[in-house]
């Protein structure tokens, strides 16, 4: 599999983190790896064969060609079926307000684009986007195609709570070490006010986004010097080793490691082996 990212255009910026691709061909042994949280809803279309989500008791659902994906706060397990051809938009925390109002709804699950459109009436305006990127030759042509149909909607959608996007901001700067007692006073609303606007724009609590972004520094540490767990939790903002463990289980599904030895190829492309491209 081939993963690349490009930036979409700065209008978009603090909105949407970057545009992906992801190309390839199904391992044909069948495996299936986890997507793992890292604070950010997806708007993907698939423009090849099927994937499939496989749920902890093992049933399996065919995933639509365009769909959007809330918050994830635990592994998702998916396998592609064949040919890999999938182009993603990767929002900010509070970035898919843009498409929908409906985003705390989706959290660890996904709508597809067809049923988004009958409950938001700003996703209409994406209802030829996969289309056009079918017909769309190449990386920078299907980037601009996200960056004119994301841009109409800056057009056409209310404002995004800004509120809630000079704390994931905040959030994002601090590591995840952001205390959300202080984030609120500097905001200049009550814990509680923050807490609901957020989870409102964002689909889960300021706290735990905070612990996403914490959890996704591990990787980074690990790739750097892939040796002693207790010096990674330290680097990530973690108190200890047993801290990071609580957190790797809840996020990953796994102690660290293991997962961190041996991650699969699919999921590192969502982590720390990110590569963009200019």
């Amino acid at each position: 599999m081939e993963y690349s990212e490009r930036r979409p255009h700065p209008d978009l910026a603090g909105l949407v983190r970057t545009y992906w691709w992801l190309s390839g061909q199904a391992d044909p042994t069948g495996a299936a790896d986890p997507a793992l949280p890292d604070g950010s809803p997806e708007l993907i279309v698939n423009l090849g064969d099927a994937w499939e989500q496989i749920t902890a008791d093992g049933s399996r659902t065919t995933q639509p060609r365009a769909f959007l994906v809330g918050q994830i706060i635990k592994p998702m397990v998916v396998r592609p079926t064949g040919r890999i051809a999938l182009v993603a938009v990767r929002f900010e925390a509070h970035g898919a307000a843009l498409v929908t109002d409906g985003i705390a709804a989706l959290t660890d699950r996904w709508a597809p684009l067809t049923s988004l459109r009958e409950t938001s009436p700003r996703a209409t305006s994406l209802r030829a986007l996969p289309s056009a990127l079918a017909t769309a030759v190449g990386a920078q042509a299907q980037a601009s195609v996200l960056d004119d149909a994301l841009r109409a909607l800056l057009v056409s959608a209310p404002p995004v709570d800004s509120l809630v996007g000079e704390a994931v901001r905040t959030i994002r700067a601090s590591h995840g070490a952001a205390e959300i007692d202080g984030l609120a006073r500097t905001l200049g609303v009550s814990v509680r006010t923050l807490q609901r606007r957020f989870a409102v724009a964002t689909g889960i609590s300021p706290k735990l986004l905070a612990r996403i972004v914490r959890f996704q520094r591990v990787f980074a540490a690990w790739r750097e010097e892939p040796a002693s767990l207790s010096r990674v939790a330290l680097e990530s903002g973690y108190y200890d080793q047993s801290h990071l463990v609580r957190d790797f289980r809840d996020f990953a599904g796994a102690p660290p490691a293991g997962f961190l030895a041996a991650m699969p190829a699919f999921t590192a492309f969502f982590t720390a082996a990110r590569r963009s491209i200019p």
